[in-house]
């Protein structure tokens, strides 16, 4: 048995794997009978303290909050290891990946743009730089 689960760990896929299994089990479990155990047990809080300080947080904001930022950064290590001794660190394979990636950006950021209102969109740009102003579509930068 320990020999199988040895051998499973090694492989490249299992993390995804039991990232897959693990999502598919949390949605039949949200979605049956057992939703309101689901729910109640995502509402348990859990504190982490230090000393006097400490903090409390339901376990669902613990999810959102630390695993999404420790998976973020792990990422963002793969990424970088990718650039200085991978498949990304010859310059032309570096255009590949990266064009794409400020396109979908900047498309993401125009539909974003078109179907939001634009008048709040503008006050909203306003109130973080209150030295700029609107003039007709156009933002227009003062010092």
């Amino acid at each position: 048995m320990m020999t199988g689960i040895k051998e499973f760990l090694r492989l490249e896929a299992a993390g995804g794997i039991v990232l897959v299994v693990a999502a598919v089990l949390a949605m039949l479990v949200a979605n049956s009978a057992l939703s309101p155990y689901y729910e109640s047990l995502l509402s348990v809080p859990f504190t982490i303290t230090l000393g006097e300080a400490g903090i409390s947080k339901p376990v669902l904001l613990w999810i959102n909050d630390g695993l999404m930022a420790i998976f973020f950064f792990l990422i963002g290590l793969e990424i970088k290891r990718e650039y200085l001794v991978g498949e990304l660190s010859d310059p032309a394979k570096v255009m590949l990946p990266t064009f794409p990636a400020f396109n979908i950006f900047f498309v993401c950021f125009g539909t974003v743009l078109y179907f939001n209102d634009t008048t709040r969109f503008r006050k909203r740009i306003y109130n973080l730089m209150p030295h700029c102003y609107w003039d007709k579509c156009t933002l227009v930068l003062c010092h």
